[in-house]
């Protein structure tokens, strides 16, 4: 399963990602991250629908924007 051709598993993408948080102590955000999707769009990558996210979770997600990036994407390690 890859994200795109020419780019890592997501296996390897969601790794980097929790590297990364563990070294900064939290989700920073960046480029490639989920926020910048659509609300709609974030809950379908995690798999849920909006109807069951507002029901158990609550408001949905907040997109961002660029001004609100704070760090580089993950690196992910290359074979």
């Amino acid at each position: 399963m890859t994200t795109q051709p020419g780019k890592p598993p997501l296996a390897d993408l969601f790794a980097a990602a929790l590297r990364k948080r563990d070294e900064n102590g939290r989700h920073l955000h960046h480029r490639d991250c989920i926020h910048n999707l659509p609300p709609e769009r974030q809950v379908a990558v995690r798999g849920k629908t909006t109807e069951w996210w507002t029901r158990i979770i609550g408001p949905l997600p907040e997109q961002i924007t660029p001004d609100q990036w704070e760090t580089e994407p993950p690196q992910w390690e290359t074979p």
